[in-house]
């Protein structure tokens, strides 16, 4: 899979005919898949370049219209989902203020037609682009002719009678049903970052914990407890996750931070990554350090049988 990233960079390649499709794809949730998996079978069938545009940062984060959002996948990780499925090719535009204000149908013009040789655009029933979202389906219905591209529209994935979209699992995330955002998903949600130092609090009770540094932007899921396991080098190795502030100690400061079952190697400043397998509590100021120190106890026993270790 080649990655090209911006406008200038794509002016300067030599490509094929290509089928495409055109989206943010935050999280790489279920409709998402079935999108993709299509842009990849109607590219095959037409013999062209499968390819993908997509934006960094995310458009929400740049236009603000509806409050902070918080993105499902960091640019590194949206690619490592992208590269699993044999696309041709991703294009990475920058979004800003300035390309935020190219009207749609210059968009599809000068980037689409006249820079990727667009001969079937992919669309996703409820995607808009351009200048004030006029793009969409009818749009690139109405233009076809003129820029002689063929087109079809994916129908949404439903779930509970209701289409998956990246801000229902953002919610769900949030402040919801954890089950139910990973079935949405279609993968167990997962934190990259660097591994920091933490206050040594977890060694001095006896669960001692590596500490995440999580990329600023990157939504972390309602505070808690939770079954996980970690990847760090080739290993993967089980643990019990919280995501939170001590508040038994008095810190309000928000950690994600894992105790490692049966690891004590030192992996300070290694980069990690943190899989989520289940939301088991929520989280709980203690009167005292010692009944913490039971409670982490039920905790593991209970993480370690839903791990099946």
């Amino acid at each position: 899979m080649k990655v090209i990233y911006g406008k200038s960079s794509l002016e300067n390649e030599d490509i094929q005919p290509s089928t495409l499709t055109v989206g943010t794809f935050d999280g790489i949730h279920k409709g998402h898949m079935v999108l993709l998996e299509r842009l990849i079978r109607a590219a095959a069938e037409k013999n062209t370049t499968s390819v993908v545009v997509t934006f960094d940062p995310h458009p929400q984060m740049v236009l603000g219209k509806r409050g902070r959002t918080e993105i499902l996948n960091t640019n590194e990780e949206k690619l490592e989902q992208l590269e699993k499925l044999n696309l041709d090719m991703v294009i990475i535009l920058e979004f800003n203020e300035q390309f935020a204000s190219l009207e749609a149908e210059s968009f599809i013009k000068r980037i689409l037609v006249d820079c990727l040789h667009m001969k079937h655009f992919v669309v996703g029933y409820d995607h808009s682009f351009g200048k004030d979202r006029r793009g969409n389906y009818e749009l690139v219905k109405s233009l076809a002719d003129d820029y002689n591209y063929t087109y079809e529209m994916v129908r949404p994935v439903q779930n509970g009678n209701r289409p998956v979209k990246s801000s229902r699992i953002r919610r769900e995330l949030k402040t919801g049903d954890y089950d139910l955002a990973v079935d949405m998903l279609g993968y167990k949600y997962f934190l990259s970052g660097e591994i920091i130092r933490g206050t040594g609090v977890g060694k001095e009770i006896g669960y001692p914990t590596i500490n995440i540094n999580i990329p600023p932007g990157k939504l972390l899921p309602k505070e808690g407890v939770y079954a996980a396991r970690v990847q760090v080098d080739n290993k993967i190795i089980p643990g019990m996750a919280y995501i939170g502030a001590r508040l038994t100690f008095g810190d309000e400061t928000i950690t994600v931070e894992v105790n490692l079952f049966d690891f004590c190697e030192d992996v300070s400043g290694k980069k990690v990554r943190l899989m989520l397998e289940k939301y088991t509590r929520a989280p709980q100021k203690f009167e005292s350090p010692e009944k913490l120190i039971t409670a982490l106890a039920e905790d593991e026993k209970q993480i370690k049988k839903i791990l099946h270790i």
